[in-house]
């Protein structure tokens, strides 16, 4: 079941014994982050523990750049932004990226494709 709430989607999951889950939330400073969490005996045997974590976070500075250059893919090339560009941002991450479990690595590639300031971070 995909979970949803104002601030945060969950866009897939894989349940079993390799339990995966990503999210997009828009955050409190207006930035946006996807992130994934990883459990199960493979996660174990690679880092020592039963969770880990990763994401890809752009800052509130570059969420326009981010909406632009999401809409210049779609073919809007004239696009003006929205006073919320973070809201439409995250909208069009949501369609881009639903449904993909490997949609972290994804986001991050794409960032670095189209020059969007971003951060991939891991835990533990």
């Amino acid at each position: 079941m995909i979970k949803m709430d104002t601030h945060a989607t969950e866009i897939t999951r894989q349940d079993g014994v390799e339990f995966r889950s990503v999210y997009l939330r828009l955050e409190d400073d207006g930035g946006i982050k996807m992130n994934a969490q990883d459990i199960g005996p493979t996660v174990t045997r690679t880092w020592g523990s039963d969770d880990y974590e990763f994401w890809v976070r752009v800052p509130p500075a570059a969420v326009s750049k981010l909406a632009l250059e999401l809409l210049r893919e779609k073919g809007q090339l004239d696009a003006v932004l929205p006073a919320s560009a973070s809201k439409l941002a995250l909208e069009l991450l949501r369609e881009k990226f639903s449904g993909q479990l490997g949609a972290v690595d994804a986001f991050r590639d794409w960032c670095k494709a189209h020059g969007v300031d971003h951060k991939f971070e891991i835990w533990p």
